[in-house]
């Protein structure tokens, strides 16, 4: 029966060799080992995670001046050019 990926990666972190003494392959398996398993615990706490959007933040009657500024300027650009939404933000700033 061949090993799968997986149990290679889960075989190497049970040798826990120190750095110093794995070989070049070792070193850039364990590594890989590594890496899979930051993404892998990165996707699961991005999964379990609420996530705020915007709307969420409109609903209650908050939305940050930052984004409600950046939203009219994107829109004046589409509806009336770049030249019509820089003078919008040049009358922003003052």
């Amino acid at each position: 029966m061949e090993k799968t990926a997986m149990d290679k990666t889960t075989a190497l972190r049970a040798t826990d060799k120190p750095w110093h003494e794995m070989t070049a392959d070792e070193r850039l398996a364990a590594r890989i080992a590594k890496n899979r398993d930051i993404d892998r615990r990165v996707a699961e706490t991005k999964a379990t995670a609420p996530v705020k959007s915007r709307s969420s933040v409109a609903s209650r009657g908050r939305v940050p001046a930052a984004a409600t500024i950046f939203d009219k300027f994107q829109e004046i650009k589409r509806t009336q050019g770049i030249d019509a939404a820089s003078e919008y933000l040049q009358q922003q700033k003052s």
